[in-house]
């Protein structure tokens, strides 16, 4: 197998591009084709009384092709420069493998045709012309083992085929012979391969000796990196031109100085191992005679003498100071904001890290703030995205003003940015109050307004504030707790602070799990449709009904939309839920149709301003309502008066569409969004629905009775119906209807909402 290897390895070896092998093969084949026409002579005069006109032909065949080769021959020897290498080789492998081909014939096919004896004499020719190919063919030893392959294989399988004793015994010496000869001519051509390729490497040795001193002369005088040599005793002895160039010295003052007295030692300690332990490396600042500083790589290794004594060293310099400083450069990048030019997360926790591994932290709590800007997305969506990228700037130049060098000011991204103070105190109460006062210290410098373009404005920042206690080593649950302690601040609401518990844990945990089971709530049919009546606050005559969700929770038991709508909407299952109520709502209507029960004006739905602006709503809506076949006068949309101003541009045409098509709208908990009154102009609304929130201790609040008296003489101007929601008690009701009682109202005093089945038994059974 290994000699297998080494055959096939040999043959990839082989240059067809070898001038002087080409060379070989043209000289050669001038002495071996003579011969050859000779052979065919005999071989046809010997085989004519049995073959007759056939072996004429065979033979004027080969000897043309024979003299065509040999012209070829003669040609290439007056005129090797017409044709390139690779070309005369190509003409040299077609016509020999055509010659081998036409010779083939006599013991592929030939052979049938003649007696015993005659046979013996082809096969004697053609081991004998095989044997004569090896020896003119070896310069090439793939030409040649494909040439004898062309002319014994074939031969060999005639003779099986003609079978007997005789033919057996004469195929399996030729087999023996084809592997003997194969194996014969490598060799040859493996050594005459290894006698040329010694003869090169003896030639090349002797040239390179030639060059070798001229080249290292030149190498050292006019390489492009700083050399010096020195000697045992650290005494410099020759420095190249580079050296000096990059040093600012004189070679003259340079020869002899010894590296021990040079201002700057950092290299020196690789310099003087490099004597003893070979080659040594330096990378690092180097401060020069002439007070340049440089970031250098220095590469020191021994010089030896005949007897491999060490004689001195050699020094490479290269002047790394411009790649240092690029380095650095992209490091800084890397870990810092390219707005605030704060550290950025990388940074972060860069910083974190080498304070968990810092020996303080075994025993002293340090300190994070999670701070995130109140409003800063209505700024940034209402005044643009440049006028918000200068108000987080100076909100960082703020907070770099409270920051101590030892602290990390980070810029996590959008306007959520991090403070951590290390190794505050030794207690957990020390390190408490510690946070409190730094809490204060952030809330002042947030107390002046910021005034960016000449608008001022007044910015407050929630905070969640993790105690990072001693030895606890994990980055990833520190930033976990940060953002659960940030998220309860936020639900606060503005300018408030929340320290991480246990408990926030437990609960977002347990959010996280609610969220798990909303998101197979739908598929698995755990909502249901709820009704809540709207009635005339005259004589509590049904009027419509609102619709509303409810989520059976196979463990928590009948969710309220309160438990988890904040987190479908967060979840991004807020659409779903929309498209579920209505169609709900329209087998609703359809069925209590079908069965005459249909008393009601209209049911309206709530659907949240990410449904409202998909691309796709109008077209679902609709095609929703011509399903179950309801009239657009049966369904009304609610619409929140905050929803509506968060959303307006995007909203208003959807709006539009929706009342042109017959779809009546409502403005739902009008009064809380501090909306323009305009809007009730501009969107031309059937309903408004004025909010809980004014109707809440109405008996002992005469303002929310004047604001209530004042929405009702606006919304009248523009034809709205009115309805009040969160009517509980009968002395809000009759305050109500003191006001107007044209009115209509929703309320627990009439009726929490009710499953169908309830609202149908109390509201619509005869």
């Amino acid at each position: 197998m290994n000699y297998l290897i080494n055959t096939l390895n040999l043959l990839y070896a082989v240059r067809t591009t070898d001038r002087r092998m080409v060379s070989r093969l043209y000289s050669l084949s001038q002495r071996s084709l003579m011969a050859l026409v000779g052979f065919v002579l005999f071989v046809s005069y010997y085989l004519y009384p049995a073959l007759h006109t056939t072996i004429i032909v065979w033979g004027s065949i080969i000897v043309l092709i024979t003299l065509t080769r040999l012209g070829l021959a003669l040609y290439f020897k007056r005129y090797e420069s017409r044709y390139s290498t690779e070309k005369w080789y190509r003409i040299f492998l077609f016509f020999n493998f055509m010659s081998a081909l036409g010779i083939t014939v006599l013991g592929a096919v030939l052979i049938y045709w003649v007696n015993d004896v005659q046979r013996l004499f082809i096969v004697a020719s053609l081991l004998g012309l095989s044997a004569g190919a090896v020896s003119s063919l070896y310069p090439d030893v793939r030409i040649m083992l494909g040439y004898v392959t062309i002319i014994i294989l074939p031969l060999i399988f005639s003779l099986f085929v003609l079978g007997g004793e005789l033919h057996i015994l004469l195929a399996a010496m030729l087999i023996l012979y084809f592997f003997t000869q194969v194996v014969i001519a490598f060799n040859v051509h493996k050594q005459n391969a290894e006698l040329a390729a010694k003869q090169q490497e003896t030639m090349a040795a002797q040239t390179q000796l030639l060059k070798h001193r001229e080249a290292m002369e030149y190498f050292y005088t006019q390489a492009p990196i700083s050399i010096f040599s020195y000697d045992i005793n650290l005494n410099i002895t020759e420095c190249n031109k580079a050296f000096l160039e990059l040093f600012h010295l004189d070679k003259k003052k340079v020869i002899g100085m010894n590296l021990t007295l040079l201002p700057d030692q950092s290299p020196l300690k690789v310099i003087r191992a490099a004597l003893k332990d070979g080659v040594q490396t330096y990378v690092g600042a180097y401060l020069s005679t002439k007070g340049l500083e440089y970031w250098i790589e220095a590469k020191t290794f021994p010089i030896h003498n005949g007897r491999n004594e060490v004689i001195g060293g050699i020094a490479l310099l290269e002047n790394k100071t411009k790649e240092h400083e690029a380095v650095e450069k992209l490091k800084y990048l890397a870990s810092h904001d390219a707005l605030t030019q704060l550290s950025n997360r990388r940074g972060f926790r860069t910083f974190t890290e080498k304070l968990l591994e810092n020996e303080k932290h075994r025993h002293s709590y340090s300190l994070l703030f999670y701070l995130d800007l109140n409003r800063f997305k209505y700024i940034n969506d209402s005044l643009g995205h440049t006028f918000g990228d200068k108000l987080l700037q100076e909100v960082s130049l703020r907070l770099k003003s409270i920051v101590e060098e030892e602290h990390n000011l980070t810029r996590l991204g959008g306007d959520e940015f991090v403070i951590v103070v290390p190794f505050v105190a030794e207690s957990f109460y020390a390190a408490h109050l510690n946070a409190e006062a730094y809490t204060d210290k952030i809330h002042r410098s947030f107390e002046e307004a910021f005034i960016i373009d000449g608008v001022r404005l007044y910015i407050k920042t929630s905070i969640g504030i993790v105690i990072i206690e001693p030895n606890f080593n994990n980055i990833d649950e520190i930033v976990r707790h940060a953002d659960i302690s940030m998220y309860q601040a936020k639900k606060h609401g503005q300018d408030q602070i929340s320290f991480y518990n246990n408990k926030l844990d437990e609960e977002r945990k347990a959010t996280f799990a609610l969220q798990q089971d909303l998101i197979y709530a739908l598929e698995d049919n755990l909502f249901e449709l709820y009704l809540q009546p709207i009635v005339s606050i005259e004589d509590d005559a049904l009027y419509a009904a609102e619709a509303l969700i409810r989520w059976d929770h196979p463990v928590k038991g009948l969710l309220e939309p309160a438990d988890f709508i904040p987190l479908a909407i967060e979840l991004g299952v807020i659409t779903e839920i929309g498209w579920w109520v209505l169609e709900k709502v329209c087998q609703t209507i359809t069925e209590w149709k079908a069965q005459g029960l249909w008393e009601l004006h209209y049911i309206s739905i709530n659907l949240n301003a990410k449904q409202l602006i998909k691309n796709d709503f109008i077209e679902k809506f609709f095609t929703q309502l011509d399903i179950y076949n309801v009239d657009t006068q049966d369904i009304k949309v609610e619409i929140t008066e905050t929803s509506l101003i968060n959303n307006f541009e995007l909203t208003q045409q959807v709006i539009h569409e929706l009342q042109d098509r017959g779809i009546k709208c409502i403005i739902d908990d009008f009064g809380t969004g501090y909306s323009s009154l305009s809007y009730l102009k501009k969107f031309s609304f059937s309903v408004l629905k004025i909010d809980r929130e004014f109707i809440f201790d109405l008996e002992n609040n005469v303002d929310n009775e004047i604001l209530i008296r004042t929405i009702v003489e606006i919304a009248k101007q523009f034809n709205y119906s009115i309805v009040v929601e969160g009517i509980e008690t009968p002395e809000q009701k009759e305050i109500i209807k003191n006001i107007d009682n044209t009115l209509y109202y929703q309320g627990y005093l009439i009726s929490r909402p009710l499953s169908i089945p309830l609202f149908k038994k109390k509201f619509l059974s005869a």
